[in-house]
């Protein structure tokens, strides 16, 4: 079982014991941590239980296996107890991440409340846990906004997916979930609303806004490089546990997520300028229309005008 610490990031070897969090399902820490003080400060938040070696090494004793399809259970079993890559995560896909800017751990925004700083103008963000350790660790002055989940459960959600058509509902430029048929060329889409009621007879996958994309992977990689600082020194060969990057990996990750950022951002305001234009043409055609209107109704009055005005040709 590969274990790694989120309080430094480092491994645990598999023949020391650790600590597991009770309230979490992915926090661990190593025994070298555990005493430090922001770890002990958490306590009102989280309770560690101390994971001995003998409780957490795997079963591979052959007489237990009793049959062909116990053998094949087994094998699902620890297919599935492996830890997965972070970017096959459903945080990664489908939340908004984060990371705390004292220990380094990973947030999933729209689940845990954060803090941000309301002086630093890099938008210093720490989790719950660092909270009380503010008054030491960082400049007395500064004061911190609780961040409300909703706010980041917003911004995940109403993220657009530009050019892209629902074959449902023939929205352009939908936010929310985009799914997209594995079967039919070149592309068919579906909004989350349309998603279950229509195309049900072909698979669909879930398809990651490339903006989220983007934004996810740069905190991985500012993660990364802080990560880095503190525990891979000058090592350049040194790899974060959690991505699989060393520094000079993590800081072209962030180089090119920006890019894939500005690119979004960059379109986003073409297709707002496109609007724009179509828009006020649409308004110069309705006004246009309405001169017209107004102009053969005043020919039309005057018209009659004449013909009420006009001397009769009959004497009596």
């Amino acid at each position: 079982m590969n274990v790694v610490c989120t309080s430094c990031g480092g491994p645990i070897p598999s023949s020391l014991n650790y600590y597991k969090c009770r309230q979490c399902v992915n926090h661990f820490v190593c025994q070298s941590c555990e005493p430090m003080d922001h770890n002990r400060a958490c306590a009102t938040f989280h309770t560690l239980d101390k994971k001995l070696v003998s409780n957490v090494q795997p079963k591979t004793d052959a007489n237990n296996v009793s049959s062909k399809g116990s053998d094949s259970q087994q094998s699902k079993t620890a297919t599935s107890s492996k830890p997965s890559s972070i970017f096959n995560s459903e945080e990664y896909l489908h939340n908004t991440l984060g990371y705390c800017g004292q220990c380094s751990r990973l947030v999933i925004l729209d689940r845990e409340i954060t803090f941000q700083c309301n002086q630093c103008p890099n938008g210093f963000g720490i989790c719950a846990e660092c909270l009380p350790l503010m008054d030491t660790h960082h400049p007395a002055v500064h004061t911190f906004s609780k961040q409300p989940l909703s706010h980041y459960t917003n911004l995940t959600h109403d993220i657009y997916h530009l050019d892209i058509i629902c074959n449902g509902c023939s929205r352009n430029g939908f936010n929310g979930k985009r799914y997209q048929c594995e079967q039919c060329p070149p592309s068919y889409d579906l909004c989350e609303n349309c998603f279950g009621k229509e195309h049900t007879h072909h698979h669909l996958k879930y398809i990651q806004n490339p903006l989220l994309h983007a934004g996810n992977k740069q905190v991985l990689g500012l993660r990364t490089v802080a990560v880095a600082k503190t525990n891979g020194g000058d090592d350049t060969n040194w790899r974060d546990p959690l991505t699989g990057w060393t520094k000079s990996d993590a800081e072209l990750v962030i180089q090119q997520a920006q890019q894939g950022i500005d690119n979004y951002n960059n379109r986003l305001q073409q297709i707002r300028k496109i609007n724009e234009e179509r828009k006020e043409e649409e308004n110069r055609l309705a006004r246009q229309r309405l001169a017209d209107a107004e102009r053969r109704s005043e020919d039309a009055i005057a018209d009659a005008w004449r013909v009420v005005l006009r001397p009769s040709r009959f004497t009596y």
